[in-house]
């Protein structure tokens, strides 16, 4: 059964007691201004099935908690495309607000289709309450594959369904195990966040993306979506199931990853919530980050890279501070691919956003420690606690998610004595390197002598594009300390130089200025030399070409000047041949060769 309202009406929330225009259970109201709406359905799912829609706008299928608004007069189109499971229109709205309308298969189908798919979804749920089983993706897509084509085996649809019949199997399992319509959001590359607002009736879901109207454009849309309390309880129920963590009046906060998506879901709920259930959902890049991404799209410019390239190849202890959105963990996956091979690395999160496992696969020794609500003590205690730990592991460079409180103390105070490895790396809540400077002497009490064991500082903020009024991001500024509470800028080649971080290094490599500028000038060609390759194809812009670009360098003729060892470069990928590295899973089988 599906709630069918044709184009012309309003839609508003149902009521028990209204005696007005209703339609299966939900009140409509003829709205004589209205204009036909144009529905954008995914060109994979075929002209018939777009031939069964269009003859009026549905509120919702009737085993599906989310409300779909039809979209405003007026709206203007910034972009339009196909995500895995819906047409996607992207576009500002008269009120200035910034739309993301998206339609979902399910949405699509007529009364009639609706109502064989919910009674498809209804018998799956029974039978696994009945029989038990697997009700993991593919189990139920098949099950729900089997029942549509033996129901519409008599009826003229089944030849228009078959078009689309992956779709409609897939928004089966969504709205029998999965997360709903939610799952089509999640599905978007473009979209980052997802948020829920309590009450979650009468609120739209809000969403921000990137990548719209330009590769590193950054915006927060209403969508037209809004969700009722089954939706996010189903949500709830998922997330405690798949984590094991309480969340009731006693315990009203619920942070844990969300299985399947490569996510992490925030819940805050009553009476820390007073108006219900609040979700908070943060996507994690599908992409690897790597320097030359992050200069096709613009955050960084490439002498700016060349520079952090070899502050990091040379043990450099940095922090990398911005506001919530600008990029922080982005850079720091991609400066951690700047960090030598066969350098042992302990990184510290309490959610897996770095690159850990990635580069395991690449053959860089990397331990990671997870930071949460299932170890005993508090955030801070954790974090500490988790520090101490790997200090005691040995040499290694340390990689924090996040420097927040206790921790910092800990930290600072080791690399003072010495003890805190060979380089540190984390991000850090601030707006410029003078307010995470404050923020660590006056709130947390490191002393401006044991800040000053900091060596670089690196701020990422948003920008807004004149041209589209986006938020883009962008390295704001890398700084050296020179004092207590006194920075200088690290782009400045004399001041550089002068910056007691590069100073060692020269000591310690045994080279002069000049080794050391065209070494860092030769670096950023060669990113820059990758991201233009990678605007055509995608594996330039991998882990493995930063390795080879790396090796370029180590293994340079020393008296080659920085335009021929880039030009070198240039032709191994004018060559085409992606590098290959020895990985786990070759090691692995190359030892199975051997033994046979």
């Amino acid at each position: 059964m599906i709630d069918m309202i044709p184009s012309e009406v309003t839609i508003i929330k149902p009521e028990p007691e209204d005696d007005g225009y209703s339609n299966n259970g939900y009140r409509a109201r003829v709205n004589p201004r209205a204009v036909p709406i144009d529905i954008r359905v995914p060109r994979k799912f075929g002209p018939l099935l777009s031939a069964m829609i269009g003859r009026g706008i549905r509120s919702r299928p009737s085993y599906s908690d989310v409300w779909m608004l039809e979209p405003p007069d007026g709206l203007q189109t910034l972009a339009a495309y196909d995500s895995r499971w819906a047409g996607v229109n992207v576009g500002e709205a008269p009120d200035g607000e910034c739309e993301y309308d998206i339609t979902p298969i399910e949405y699509t189908l007529d009364d009639a289709l609706n109502s064989i798919v919910g009674g498809v979804i209804t018998d799956i749920r029974d039978a696994y309450r009945e029989e038990g089983g697997s009700l993991d993706r593919d189990a139920v897509r098949s099950r729900a594959r089997k029942m549509l084509s033996d129901r519409l085996a008599d009826t003229e649809q089944l030849g228009p369904l078959e078009t689309a019949m992956d779709g409609v199997c897939d928004a089966v399992y969504r709205h029998t195990a999965g997360l709903g319509v939610l799952e089509v959001l999640l599905s978007d590359p473009h979209i980052e966040d997802v948020y829920i607002d309590a009450p979650c009736g009468e609120n739209r879901i809000y969403v921000t993306m990137n990548g719209i109207e330009g590769v590193n454009s950054h915006m927060r849309c209403r969508t037209n979506l809004m969700a009722d309390e089954g939706e996010v309880s189903n949500l709830i129920n998922i997330l405690k199931r798949s984590s094991g963590l309480r969340y009731c009046q006693t315990s009203p906060v619920l942070e844990t990853d969300l299985p399947g998506f490569d996510a992490r879901a925030t819940v805050v709920g009553y009476p820390m919530s007073p108006k219900g259930d609040a979700v908070a959902i943060r996507k994690r890049s599908d992409r690897q980050w790597t320097l030359p991404r992050l200069i096709m799209n613009g955050t960084v410019d490439a002498k700016t890279a060349g520079l952090l390239s070899y502050l990091v190849d040379n043990r450099c202890t940095m922090l990398i501070c911005g506001a919530r959105g600008s990029g922080k963990s982005s850079m720091l996956s991609a400066l951690m691919f700047e960090l030598p091979p066969d350098e042992r690395i302990i990184t510290i999160e309490d959610t897996l956003e770095l690159p850990g496992e990635h580069m395991r696969r690449l053959g860089y020794k990397v331990q990671t420690i997870l930071v949460d609500d299932r170890m005993s003590g508090d955030q801070l205690s954790r974090s500490n606690e988790a520090l101490r730990l790997s200090l005691r592991m040995g040499e290694s460079a340390i990689v924090l998610g996040e420097v927040r409180g206790e921790e910092a103390r800990t930290l600072y105070q080791s690399m003072r004595t010495g003890r805190a490895g060979s380089s540190i790396m984390g991000t850090v809540h601030g707006d410029s390197a003078r307010s995470v400077y404050d923020r660590m002497v006056h709130d947390l009490d490191i002393s401006p002598e044991s800040f000053m064991a900091t060596d670089v500082i690196v701020t990422l903020g948003t920008v807004k594009d004149r041209r589209t009024g986006n938020l883009v991001r962008r390295v704001g500024e890398v700084v050296h300390t020179a004092g207590p509470g006194e920075f200088s800028d690290m782009t400045d080649s004399e001041r550089m130089f002068r910056s007691p971080v590069m100073v060692r290094s020269l000591r310690t490599n045994g080279t002069d200025r000049s080794e050391a500028a065209k070494e860092i000038r030769a670096r950023g060609m060669m990113r820059a030399a990758l991201a233009e390759f990678g605007r055509t194809d995608e594996r330039y812009l991998r882990p493995e070409w930063i390795m080879a670009a790396n090796d370029e360098i180590a293994k340079a003729d020393r008296s080659k000047t920085a335009d021929g060892m880039a030009e070198s470069f240039r032709e191994r990928l004018r060559a085409g041949a992606m590098p290959w590295r020895p990985t786990i899973e070759d090691s692995w089988q190359k030892g199975r060769r051997w033994l046979a």
